[in-house]
């Protein structure tokens, strides 16, 4: 099970709980995550999803140009945003 507290010490970037993905100007993408992440570089990057797939929790990664089809209400699970 992944333990938030976990996400929040392995890195340096931001992590949002709840997070209407409309106020972090992703292109196209309406919503709200559970969890989004906007890692700090590409080392952020690589300890997420280490973690998310130890945990075996879903996740997507899109950066703010990319196309992604999502649920119209909410996606359960991690939403990971890069540049």
């Amino acid at each position: 099970m992944l333990k938030l507290e976990e996400l929040r010490d392995a890195i340096k970037g931001e992590i949002f709980v709840q997070e209407d993905m409309a106020k972090h100007d992703i292109k196209k993408v309406e919503g709200v995550a559970d969890i989004l992440v906007k890692p700090a570089g590409k080392k952020d990057l690589a300890k997420v999803l280490q973690l998310l797939k130890k945990s075996r929790f879903p996740y997507v990664v899109i950066n703010k140009k990319g196309r992604v089809i999502f649920p119209d209400e909410r996606y359960h699970g991690v939403v990971i945003v890069t540049d």
